[in-house]
Protein backbone atom coordinates (compact mmCIF):
# COMPACT_ATOMS: atom_id res chain seq x y z
CA UNK A 1 0.00 0.00 0.00
CA UNK A 2 1.29 3.45 -0.84
CA UNK A 3 0.18 6.30 1.36
CA UNK A 4 1.25 9.64 2.77
CA UNK A 5 1.36 10.63 6.42
CA UNK A 6 2.18 13.71 8.48
CA UNK A 7 2.76 14.14 12.22
CA UNK A 8 2.45 17.43 14.08
CA UNK A 9 2.21 18.56 17.72
CA UNK A 10 -1.30 19.06 19.04
CA UNK A 11 -2.88 19.60 22.45
CA UNK A 12 0.07 18.36 24.44
CA UNK A 13 0.61 15.30 22.25
CA UNK A 14 1.15 14.31 18.64
CA UNK A 15 -1.47 14.23 15.90
CA UNK A 16 -1.22 12.24 12.67
CA UNK A 17 -3.04 12.53 9.36
CA UNK A 18 -2.73 9.68 6.86
CA UNK A 19 -4.20 9.45 3.36
CA UNK A 20 -4.26 6.33 1.20
CA UNK A 21 -3.24 8.21 -1.95
CA UNK A 22 0.02 10.20 -2.15
CA UNK A 23 -0.53 13.75 -3.30
CA UNK A 24 -3.78 14.16 -1.36
CA UNK A 25 -2.20 14.91 2.00
CA UNK A 26 -2.20 18.69 1.60
CA UNK A 27 -5.95 18.86 1.02
CA UNK A 28 -6.62 16.52 3.92
CA UNK A 29 -4.38 18.47 6.28
CA UNK A 30 -6.07 21.78 5.43
CA UNK A 31 -9.48 20.29 6.25
CA UNK A 32 -8.15 18.85 9.51
CA UNK A 33 -6.63 22.19 10.52
CA UNK A 34 -9.96 23.94 10.05
CA UNK A 35 -11.67 21.48 12.39
CA UNK A 36 -8.88 21.84 14.94
CA UNK A 37 -9.26 25.62 14.92
CA UNK A 38 -13.04 25.38 15.38
CA UNK A 39 -12.79 22.91 18.26
CA UNK A 40 -10.01 24.86 19.93
CA UNK A 41 -11.99 28.11 19.84
CA UNK A 42 -15.08 26.36 21.21
CA UNK A 43 -13.70 23.94 23.79
CA UNK A 44 -9.94 24.43 23.96
CA UNK A 45 -8.66 23.32 27.36
CA UNK A 46 -5.29 24.98 26.74
CA UNK A 47 -6.66 28.50 26.26
CA UNK A 48 -8.49 30.90 28.52
CA UNK A 49 -10.50 32.59 25.76
CA UNK A 50 -12.40 29.51 24.55
CA UNK A 51 -16.17 29.37 24.83
CA UNK A 52 -15.78 26.55 27.35
CA UNK A 53 -13.61 28.76 29.54
CA UNK A 54 -16.19 31.55 29.37
CA UNK A 55 -19.06 29.21 30.24
CA UNK A 56 -17.17 27.84 33.23
CA UNK A 57 -16.11 31.30 34.41
CA UNK A 58 -19.71 32.52 34.24
CA UNK A 59 -21.30 29.56 36.04
CA UNK A 60 -24.78 30.67 37.02
CA UNK A 61 -25.11 33.13 34.12
CA UNK A 62 -25.94 32.47 30.43
CA UNK A 63 -23.09 32.77 27.91
CA UNK A 64 -23.43 33.16 24.14
CA UNK A 65 -21.85 30.21 22.31
CA UNK A 66 -21.50 29.00 18.73
CA UNK A 67 -22.70 25.97 16.81
CA UNK A 68 -19.54 23.92 17.37
CA UNK A 69 -19.69 24.31 21.14
CA UNK A 70 -23.37 23.36 21.17
CA UNK A 71 -22.69 20.28 19.03
CA UNK A 72 -19.97 19.08 21.42
CA UNK A 73 -22.12 19.82 24.46
CA UNK A 74 -25.10 17.91 23.07
CA UNK A 75 -22.77 15.01 22.25
CA UNK A 76 -21.45 14.95 25.82
CA UNK A 77 -24.93 15.17 27.34
CA UNK A 78 -26.15 12.34 25.13
CA UNK A 79 -23.18 10.23 26.21
CA UNK A 80 -24.10 10.95 29.82
CA UNK A 81 -27.68 9.81 29.22
CA UNK A 82 -26.73 6.68 27.25
CA UNK A 83 -24.22 5.57 29.91
CA UNK A 84 -26.51 6.20 32.84
CA UNK A 85 -24.34 9.05 34.10
CA UNK A 86 -21.01 7.22 33.91
CA UNK A 87 -19.79 9.86 31.45
CA UNK A 88 -20.79 13.07 33.20
CA UNK A 89 -19.54 16.34 31.67
CA UNK A 90 -20.66 18.43 34.64
CA UNK A 91 -18.20 18.47 37.54
CA UNK A 92 -20.02 19.15 40.79
CA UNK A 93 -23.44 18.14 39.45
CA UNK A 94 -25.27 15.51 37.44
CA UNK A 95 -25.38 16.47 33.75
CA UNK A 96 -28.13 13.94 33.05
CA UNK A 97 -30.63 15.69 35.32
CA UNK A 98 -33.27 17.77 33.53
CA UNK A 99 -32.58 21.47 33.79
CA UNK A 100 -29.05 21.14 35.16
CA UNK A 101 -27.50 22.56 31.98
CA UNK A 102 -29.67 25.28 30.47
CA UNK A 103 -29.41 25.60 26.70
CA UNK A 104 -30.97 28.31 24.51
CA UNK A 105 -32.47 30.46 27.25
CA UNK A 106 -31.99 33.08 25.93
CA UNK A 107 -31.41 31.72 22.40
CA UNK A 108 -27.84 30.74 21.53
CA UNK A 109 -26.66 30.57 25.13
CA UNK A 110 -25.56 27.95 27.65
CA UNK A 111 -25.74 28.24 31.42
CA UNK A 112 -24.44 25.86 34.05
CA UNK A 113 -25.19 26.05 37.80
CA UNK A 114 -22.98 28.15 40.04
CA UNK A 115 -20.30 26.04 41.67
CA UNK A 116 -19.96 23.64 38.72
CA UNK A 117 -17.75 23.37 35.65
CA UNK A 118 -18.11 21.60 32.33
CA UNK A 119 -15.45 19.05 31.38
CA UNK A 120 -15.93 18.58 27.63
CA UNK A 121 -12.36 18.05 26.50
CA UNK A 122 -12.30 14.26 26.10
CA UNK A 123 -15.52 14.22 24.10
CA UNK A 124 -14.41 17.34 22.21
CA UNK A 125 -11.23 15.66 20.98
CA UNK A 126 -13.16 12.56 19.89
CA UNK A 127 -15.76 14.77 18.21
CA UNK A 128 -12.94 16.64 16.45
CA UNK A 129 -11.39 13.39 15.21
CA UNK A 130 -14.68 12.22 13.69
CA UNK A 131 -15.40 15.57 12.08
CA UNK A 132 -11.82 16.01 10.84
CA UNK A 133 -11.72 12.56 9.24
CA UNK A 134 -15.00 13.16 7.40
CA UNK A 135 -13.94 16.63 6.27
CA UNK A 136 -10.50 15.43 5.15
CA UNK A 137 -11.91 12.46 3.24
CA UNK A 138 -14.31 14.80 1.45
CA UNK A 139 -11.59 17.27 0.52
CA UNK A 140 -8.98 14.66 -0.43
CA UNK A 141 -11.38 12.28 -2.18
CA UNK A 142 -9.73 9.20 -0.66
CA UNK A 143 -9.45 7.19 2.53
CA UNK A 144 -8.22 9.14 5.55
CA UNK A 145 -7.20 8.26 9.09
CA UNK A 146 -6.90 11.02 11.67
CA UNK A 147 -5.27 10.48 15.05
CA UNK A 148 -5.56 13.04 17.82
CA UNK A 149 -4.31 12.33 21.35
CA UNK A 150 -6.39 9.39 22.58
CA UNK A 151 -8.77 9.51 19.60
CA UNK A 152 -8.59 7.93 16.13
CA UNK A 153 -11.18 8.26 13.35
CA UNK A 154 -11.27 7.00 9.78
CA UNK A 155 -13.38 7.98 6.79
CA UNK A 156 -13.56 7.27 3.09
CA UNK A 157 -12.20 4.15 1.45
CA UNK A 158 -10.60 1.61 3.79
CA UNK A 159 -7.16 0.52 2.53
CA UNK A 160 -6.80 -3.21 1.93
CA UNK A 161 -4.10 -3.37 4.61
CA UNK A 162 -6.12 -1.31 7.10
CA UNK A 163 -4.64 1.50 9.19
CA UNK A 164 -1.65 0.74 11.50
CA UNK A 165 -2.33 1.98 15.03
CA UNK A 166 -0.03 1.88 18.06
CA UNK A 167 -1.95 1.43 21.30
CA UNK A 168 -0.73 3.30 24.36
CA UNK A 169 0.26 1.62 27.57
CA UNK A 170 -1.35 2.32 30.91
CA UNK A 171 0.62 5.47 31.69
CA UNK A 172 -1.26 7.86 29.44
CA UNK A 173 1.06 7.85 26.45
CA UNK A 174 2.38 5.52 23.78
CA UNK A 175 5.61 3.68 24.42
CA UNK A 176 6.95 2.13 21.24
CA UNK A 177 9.47 0.10 23.27
CA UNK A 178 6.89 -1.10 25.77
CA UNK A 179 5.92 -4.63 24.63
CA UNK A 180 3.98 -5.52 27.76
CA UNK A 181 1.87 -2.35 27.82
CA UNK A 182 1.56 -1.16 24.24
CA UNK A 183 0.30 -2.99 21.16
CA UNK A 184 0.15 -2.45 17.42
CA UNK A 185 -3.07 -3.35 15.67
CA UNK A 186 -4.65 -2.93 12.26
CA UNK A 187 -7.72 -0.71 12.52
CA UNK A 188 -10.55 -1.48 10.12
CA UNK A 189 -13.28 0.41 11.97
CA UNK A 190 -14.47 4.04 11.93
CA UNK A 191 -13.35 4.89 15.46
CA UNK A 192 -10.98 4.00 18.29
CA UNK A 193 -10.45 5.80 21.60
CA UNK A 194 -8.35 5.33 24.72
CA UNK A 195 -9.10 6.80 28.14
CA UNK A 196 -6.86 6.82 31.20
CA UNK A 197 -7.41 6.87 34.94
CA UNK A 198 -4.94 9.30 36.53
CA UNK A 199 -2.90 8.47 39.58
CA UNK A 200 -4.33 9.92 42.83
CA UNK A 201 -3.08 13.45 43.38
CA UNK A 202 -1.75 13.78 39.84
CA UNK A 203 -2.12 16.85 37.62
CA UNK A 204 -5.39 15.61 36.09
CA UNK A 205 -7.06 15.36 39.50
CA UNK A 206 -5.93 18.88 40.43
CA UNK A 207 -7.72 20.16 37.35
CA UNK A 208 -11.12 18.98 38.55
CA UNK A 209 -11.94 22.26 40.25
CA UNK A 210 -10.65 24.56 37.53
CA UNK A 211 -10.16 23.24 34.02
CA UNK A 212 -8.85 26.54 32.70
CA UNK A 213 -6.56 27.46 35.56
CA UNK A 214 -3.61 25.43 34.27
CA UNK A 215 -3.66 25.82 30.48
CA UNK A 216 -0.28 24.09 30.10
CA UNK A 217 -1.29 21.00 32.09
CA UNK A 218 -2.78 18.03 30.26
CA UNK A 219 -6.53 18.29 30.97
CA UNK A 220 -8.73 15.62 32.50
CA UNK A 221 -10.13 15.16 29.01
CA UNK A 222 -10.68 11.44 29.03
CA UNK A 223 -10.52 10.74 32.74
CA UNK A 224 -13.29 8.90 34.54
CA UNK A 225 -14.33 10.19 37.97
CA UNK A 226 -14.60 7.14 40.26
CA UNK A 227 -16.76 7.33 43.41
CA UNK A 228 -14.68 8.00 46.52
CA UNK A 229 -13.32 4.83 48.08
CA UNK A 230 -14.22 2.53 45.19
CA UNK A 231 -11.44 0.34 43.80
CA UNK A 232 -10.47 0.91 40.18
CA UNK A 233 -8.46 -1.96 38.65
CA UNK A 234 -7.90 -0.42 35.22
CA UNK A 235 -5.48 2.36 34.31
CA UNK A 236 -6.41 2.53 30.61
CA UNK A 237 -9.27 1.30 28.43
CA UNK A 238 -9.32 1.33 24.63
CA UNK A 239 -12.53 0.72 22.68
CA UNK A 240 -13.25 0.27 18.98
CA UNK A 241 -16.56 1.81 17.92
CA UNK A 242 -18.81 2.88 15.08
CA UNK A 243 -17.32 6.36 15.50
CA UNK A 244 -14.67 7.91 17.71
CA UNK A 245 -17.23 9.66 19.93
CA UNK A 246 -18.97 6.36 20.69
CA UNK A 247 -15.64 4.69 21.43
CA UNK A 248 -14.59 7.53 23.73
CA UNK A 249 -17.85 7.46 25.69
CA UNK A 250 -17.57 3.70 26.12
CA UNK A 251 -13.94 3.87 27.24
CA UNK A 252 -14.70 6.50 29.89
CA UNK A 253 -17.76 4.58 31.07
CA UNK A 254 -15.77 1.36 31.31
CA UNK A 255 -13.16 3.05 33.51
CA UNK A 256 -15.93 4.36 35.74
CA UNK A 257 -17.41 0.84 35.96
CA UNK A 258 -14.30 -0.48 37.71
CA UNK A 259 -14.47 -4.20 38.45
CA UNK A 260 -17.53 -4.61 36.22
CA UNK A 261 -15.94 -2.96 33.18
CA UNK A 262 -15.61 -6.19 31.20
CA UNK A 263 -19.24 -7.06 31.87
CA UNK A 264 -20.38 -3.56 30.92
CA UNK A 265 -18.45 -3.67 27.65
CA UNK A 266 -19.40 -7.27 26.84
CA UNK A 267 -23.10 -6.63 27.35
CA UNK A 268 -22.87 -3.98 24.64
CA UNK A 269 -20.89 -6.27 22.30
CA UNK A 270 -17.97 -3.86 22.22
CA UNK A 271 -14.36 -4.66 21.42
CA UNK A 272 -12.01 -3.36 24.09
CA UNK A 273 -8.53 -3.63 25.54
CA UNK A 274 -8.01 -2.89 29.24
CA UNK A 275 -4.67 -2.33 30.97
CA UNK A 276 -4.39 -2.69 34.74
CA UNK A 277 -2.05 -0.79 37.05
CA UNK A 278 0.63 -3.47 36.70
CA UNK A 279 0.54 -3.47 32.90
CA UNK A 280 -1.56 -6.62 32.58
CA UNK A 281 -3.86 -6.65 29.56
CA UNK A 282 -7.42 -7.99 29.32
CA UNK A 283 -9.38 -7.92 26.06
CA UNK A 284 -13.13 -7.99 25.50
CA UNK A 285 -14.82 -9.18 22.30
CA UNK A 286 -12.92 -9.80 19.09
CA UNK A 287 -10.10 -7.36 19.79
CA UNK A 288 -7.55 -7.39 16.94
CA UNK A 289 -4.63 -9.71 17.59
CA UNK A 290 -1.14 -8.31 18.04
CA UNK A 291 1.59 -7.43 17.84
CA UNK A 292 1.04 -6.05 14.34
CA UNK A 293 4.15 -6.24 12.18
CA UNK A 294 3.73 -4.15 9.04
CA UNK A 295 5.00 -5.36 5.68
CA UNK A 296 8.38 -4.10 4.47
CA UNK A 297 6.79 -1.26 2.50
CA UNK A 298 5.29 0.17 5.71
CA UNK A 299 8.20 -0.22 8.10
CA UNK A 300 9.44 3.32 7.54
CA UNK A 301 6.03 4.85 8.25
CA UNK A 302 5.21 6.01 11.79
CA UNK A 303 2.33 4.23 13.47
CA UNK A 304 -0.42 6.22 15.12
CA UNK A 305 -0.57 6.50 18.88
CA UNK A 306 -3.81 6.30 20.79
Amino acid sequence: MTHSTEDFPLWGGVATVMVEEPGRLGAARRAVDQVINDIDAACGAFREDSELARVNAAAGRPVQVGATFLAVLWTALQACELTGGLVDPLVGGRGSESGTVVIDDPPGTVMIPAGTTLDLWGMAVAFAADRAAEAAAGEAGCGVCVCFPGSVATAGRLPDAGWPVHMAGGRGQAHRDEPHHGQRIVLRAPGLATSFLPAPGGPARRLRANLIGRPRTVPRADRARPPVGEHRPWSAVSVIGLCCVAAKAASIAALASGNTAATWLGSRELRARMVDADGGVTTVGSWPAGPFRPPAALKREPAFSC
